[in-house]
């Protein structure tokens, strides 16, 4: 790997592309370079983090990077790996500016060990390494050897052990297992030494200088460290204040400029004259020593080679970078099979997870269907029959007793029965009058003259609880049905046609559907949209949460993955449990529960599936947005209810206001859970307006979602 890169050679080269007014020129010494900048400038929001900051990498070299917490270390080191870009200044590393195009930076060239071990726990040591020696392109037959050697060589435990079961300094030697892995040459390490016991520290230190003496002189590492007495062993040390390095030397050649005894104090002088405001060549003994700095002629290093073009094109003093700034090319099917091997292997060991995530959709269309849409049953009615003749007993008995249970108040009189109501013990109140049977004849033999009394003698009385619509609904199609049962029996024995008990209206049969459709017949394919796409979303929620929260993303995106490839690999993984989901849901409601399916069942499969995906996208947007797990949640819970609202699923969106059906009709799930009805209950297919009209808004929200949710990502890096 190393025979293929490039060297830099630090000479003045004047190369232009149009009149400058200024050419840079690198300084003094004539050596290859592998990370080279100038005016740095970095800030986050009003917080300046990098300032005006220059560095210079030999190339094949340690370099030590120095500093207290908080003076940019990390920032600048993200921005050599291309995690960030600049505000503005000049970066080069291995030969072209991070992030460029075809430039393995982030990728391959590099190995990255953050502060936090970054490790997935819930995979092994050889998973991990395989995982990681996939994103670099290794084979097999490479990453087994290597993986080998380096759990050998650091003492680790068995491969086979998981990751999170190991102790802090193990992971932390896996996480420099991780970094070593592919031979990068450059290593980038943060704090690698932090929280390990010396004789751990003082392997790490062996190692590292044999492999910059050892490999042809071509693996660069730059290492941050809290110890700065431990950067003796380096090459080179820079020594970082307040987002700007104030010195750059070996250290052994500071230590004996100074006139002092360790770096300790070196650093301290160095600190007091930047604090007072002296160039740090003035706060040597007879000014021996100066940083090395832009002149008024330098040249960009440029690379030695004819294969690699000509980096040293003179740049203008400031070059400012778009954060909006995208990749080009086409996602990597390496990248994302190696992601989602990494997630098969992952969720193989959620067992419980697995069986929650099948068990959930079961459970929710198993109450949906046992609990929406029965007729309620074993409503108490008080009933007040004060008729002396026969026909009011007869008119009882036509009521439904499995859906009424008659409670009589006759004896206790109307006005106990009326309280019964008002107390909740009953849902209402039947009183027939003492005339009844004959006030009813009267009305129907003499319909030409009957008086408002007999009339009024010969009807139910009626007076419900009307609190629980869909109870009071119930009770008056019950009686409704009741007295046209009893007069049609009425009619039948004084000779009349039992038909004219019925209502002069003929209701044939429904064009789809059927006349005794329930209510569960309306909703079900609306919770079969909504439960499929509420579920999945729950999937890819808290993704990029916690990736982000543990540092497993940065580490990823280090080794040349994509946002938009995690992304499909995580939708293309938690896809197989939504398969399974649907599988579960289409079971319970079709075979078990009889749910009507007139059309084509594959199309019904098509249409989740797509809604399944559309939740994944939107759970995958909310993980982009929010930079914590309650935001997340919280974020998800709250869109529930308004979707579930607006989309037609509860009630009909005619019987929206027009300004809020309009918004009804731009939801994800509105015109998928028209089509889905229109399948089941219609039998209609996708050749029908209505129907693929469904496919074509989910398919056009879920691309919508998709890109919206890359370019936050992409913005939030």
């Amino acid at each position: 790997m190393a025979g293929n890169s490039a060297d830099f050679d630090t000479s003045s080269v004047a190369i232009n592309r149009t009149p400058r007014t200024r050419t840079l020129t690198n300084s003094s010494e004539n050596e290859p370079v592998a990370v080279w900048g100038r005016h740095i400038n970095k800030s986050y929001g009003k917080l300046r983090v990098l300032k005006d900051l220059d560095i210079t990498v030999p190339k094949g070299c340690i370099y030590g990077l120095l500093g207290p917490s908080g003076c940019g270390k990390t920032t600048l080191l993200r921005c050599v790996i291309g995690r960030l870009h600049m505000d503005s200044g000049h970066l080069v590393v291995l030969g072209d500016r991070p992030g460029s195009r075809g430039h393995k930076v982030p990728g391959s060239l590099v190995g990255y060990m953050p502060q936090e071990t970054a490790l997935f726990p819930d995979l092994t040591i050889a998973e991990t390494l395989q995982y990681y020696g996939r994103l670099h392109g290794m084979d097999s037959d490479h990453i087994k050897a290597r993986t080998d050697f380096l759990i050998d060589f650091l003492t680790l435990p068995d491969k086979s052990r998981l990751v999170g079961q190991l102790s802090g300094g193990q992971m932390r030697r896996v996480s420099f297992c991780v970094a070593l892995l592919h031979e990068p040459e450059l290593l980038i390490l943060d704090e690698p030494t932090v929280g390990v016991d010396p004789l751990l520290r003082e392997r790490i230190w062996d190692h590292l200088i044999n492999i910059t003496s050892h490999m042809g002189n071509h693996t660069t590492i730059i290492l941050t460290t809290h110890y700065i007495e431990e950067a003796r062993q380096a090459g080179k040390v820079g020594f970082m204040r307040n987002g700007r390095i104030l010195a750059e030397e070996n250290p052994m050649k500071i230590i004996e400029k100074f006139h002092l005894n360790s770096l300790e104090s070196v650093f301290l002088k160095l600190c007091e004259a930047d604090k007072e405001g002296t160039p740090p060549d003035l706060a040597l003994p007879n000014n021996q020593f100066s940083k090395s700095s832009l002149n008024d002629e330098e040249t960009v290093p440029v690379c030695n080679g004819d294969d690699v073009p000509l980096l040293g094109s003179v740049l203008e003093p400031t070059v400012t970078h778009s954060k909006w700034a995208c990749p080009v090319g086409l996602p990597s099917g390496r990248n994302i099979a190696a992601q989602f091997m990494k997630n098969l292997h992952i969720m193989r060991r959620k067992i419980g997870f697995l069986l929650f995530q099948f068990m959930l959709p079961f459970v929710e269309i198993l109450l949906f269907c046992i609990c929406i849409g029965n007729d309620p049953f074993g409503l108490h009615l008080a009933i007040v029959n004060e008729d002396t003749g026969g026909l009011g007993q007869r008119y009882l008995q036509a009521l439904d007793n499995h859906s009424i249970i008659q409670e009589n108040y006759t004896t206790q009189g109307y006005s106990a029965a009326y309280d019964s109501v008002r107390n909740g013990h009953t849902w209402g109140v039947i009183h027939l009058k003492a005339n009844f049977t004959q006030d009813l004849i009267e009305r129907f033999s003499s319909i030409t003259n009957v008086s408002d009394s007999v009339i009024n003698g010969s009807s139910v009385h009626l007076q419900i609880d009307s609190t629980n619509q869909q109870i009071g609904f119930l009770l008056l199609k019950k009686i409704s049905d009741a007295f046209q049962t009893f007069a049609g029996e009425f009619f039948t024995d004084f000779k009349l046609n039992p038909r004219l008990a019925s209502l002069p209206i003929e209701i044939d049969q429904p064009v789809y559907g059927n006349s005794d459709a329930t209510f569960r017949d309306f909703m079900a394919p609306g919770v079969l949209i909504s439960v499929t796409f509420f579920l999945a979303t729950g999937l890819t929620t808290l993704v990029f949460v916690v990736d982000k929260k543990m540092g497993l993303l940065d580490r990823c995106l280090a080794s040349g993955m994509a946002t938009f490839e995690i992304m499909l690999a995580h939708m293309f993984t938690q896809m197989l449990i939504v398969v399974v989901q649907i599988a579960v849901l289409l079971s319970v409601a079709l075979l078990i529960f009889k749910v009507p399916c007139l059309g084509p069942l594959i199309w019904v499969i098509l249409l989740l599936f797509i809604q399944g995906f559309l939740g994944m996208s939107l759970g995958v947007l909310y993980s982009a947005v929010c930079s914590d797990e309650n935001s997340a949640i919280q974020l998800a819970l709250g869109s529930y209810f308004p979707l579930l609202l607006i989309s037609g699923i509860l009630w009909p969106l005619e019987a929206m206001p027009v300004w809020l059906r309009i918004v009804g009709y731009i939801s994800p799930m509105t015109f998928a859970c028209e089509g889905m009805r229109c399948i089941l209950a219609r039998g209609l297919d996708i050749t029908f307006y209505a129907v693929w009209r469904g496919y074509l808004v989910s398919t056009g929200w879920c691309a919508f979602i998709i890109i919206l949710g890359g370019i936050i990502l992409r913005v939030r890096e």
